[in-house]
């Protein structure tokens, strides 16, 4: 690495923005920006009210520099409010997004290509800059970065698949008809026709795309799984577990198509109440949460719902029993952020999914207890936890799933 070389990064909600996507772009600028990289990036103007990320502090280093382009995205049908002028607002941005834009509607950037190339544009040719970064979704921008290797062929371009975007469950994908559908499948093809890596977080998502591109495209960028991780400077010393209560912590969102996991823990609650009250009495589940799934436990009482605490979960994790994790039919493949971010803790996971690789993974390395509509019971967990008889691997070696290695990783893809 030349010291002090320039990169550029495209990150719709890169920090201060409170926004999806934007932990996982900040924690590597942060570390590239440590070891000598001059980071540029693109980003959206935030949404006025909206509060801070918890991870802009991370983003506050002499050698990461920060440019916000304005949204063209209406905020009014992003960031809709319940309000009866609010209601017809979105209806009417909806009529036009859908007279005006050929594929997905619900892409928040949509509009911003201008002002991404012509920002683009500047800081390749003013810096020579030939390492540029963009991550998804949204999915539009992705297209747009990948066209500047039209402008500038000497370009190094990094795809970022976050999530999968084709059978995705949001971004209005499944209620696409055939014209639509179609001009997202371009997109896609388009952008791995121009790139030169594509990563992801998952295996399977990079083996999907690597069949896409042997199917429908003539260029053959890298493929790569380039994992989430945890990292050590969000740390917190682990602390004394109060014996007489048994504590389980979740914090995060509580994503679409969660409702049968939501629903089982609720049952299991409700099972253990009945049938087991002195283990109902010693336990504690904490949700830390901004979404809305949370009602379903509204009337449980071992179930206590806060806000969302940032960076301060760490600290609620370390005096914890064990950590709970809820995994969708669609995302019980996906190794996430908060199952990276909590390892370090060594607390036994609680993963409510159905089987897939995720199951499997803490399966064979012994790191917590299977919960689905086929397997385990909460108050069997709860009893083995109390007993400590749960099989568990206190010495699982995490440090290969640092921020740091995971950016040694990220490095090797440079030019």
């Amino acid at each position: 690495m030349k010291n002090g070389q320039h990169i550029l990064i495209v990150n719709y909600d890169f920090p201060p923005n409170d926004g999806i996507g934007g932990r996982r772009w900040a924690k590597f600028a942060k570390q590239l920006a440590i070891v000598g990289y001059d980071v540029h990036v693109i980003k959206a103007d935030p949404i006025q009210g909206k509060s801070n990320s918890p991870w802009k502090e991370d983003v506050q280093h002499e050698n990461i520099h920060i440019h916000s382009l304005p949204r063209k995205y209406p905020v009014h049908f992003s960031n809709p409010r319940r309000d009866i002028v609010s209601r017809i607002r979105y209806r009417i941005h909806k009529w036009r997004l859908e007279r005006m834009v050929e594929g997905t509607i619900y892409d928040i950037s949509i509009g911003w290509k201008d002002a991404l190339i012509r920002e683009a544009k500047a800081l390749i040719v003013k810096h020579h800059i030939v390492n540029v970064m963009a991550s998804g979704a949204p999915w539009k921008m992705l297209y747009d970065v990948a066209e500047l290797k039209i402008l500038f062929p000497h370009l190094n371009i990094i795809i970022d698949y976050r999530d999968p975007w084709l059978n995705a469950l949001n971004y209005g994908m499944p209620g696409l008809n055939q014209h639509r559908r179609n001009i997202e499948e371009q997109k896609q093809t388009f952008i791995l026709e121009h790139a030169s890596v594509i990563v992801t977080p998952y295996a399977y998502l990079t083996e999907e795309l690597r069949i896409w591109n042997k199917m429908h495209c003539k260029n053959r960028p890298e493929f790569a799984v380039l994992t989430h991780f945890f990292d050590a400077a969000d740390l917190t010393n682990s602390t004394d577990i109060a014996k007489e209560k048994i504590t389980i912590v979740f914090g995060g969102d509580l994503y679409q198509g969660m409702e049968k996991e939501l629903q089982l823990l609720k049952k299991e609650l409700l099972e253990l109440h009945k049938k087991h009250r002195p283990l109902y009495d010693k336990l504690s589940v904490k949700i830390f949460t901004n979404t809305l799934g949370v009602r379903t436990f509204e009337d449980i009482e071992a179930v206590k719902i806060s806000p969302s605490i940032g960076k301060e979960i760490f600290r609620e994790v370390s005096s914890a029993s064990c950590v709970l994790i809820f995994l969708s039919e669609n995302k019980r493949h996906d190794r996430t952020t908060k199952f990276f971010e909590n390892l370090p803790a060594r607390k036994p996971y609680l993963i409510i999914s159905e089987e897939g690789e995720v199951t499997s993974f803490v399966r064979e390395n012994k790191l917590g207890y299977i919960l689905n509509s086929n397997y385990g019971s909460l108050a069997e967990f709860l009893q083995l936890l109390e007993e400590d008889k749960l099989e568990f691997n206190n010495h699982f070696n995490y440090e290969q799933y640092e921020l740091k290695e995971v950016v040694t990783k990220l490095i090797s893809m440079f030019k």
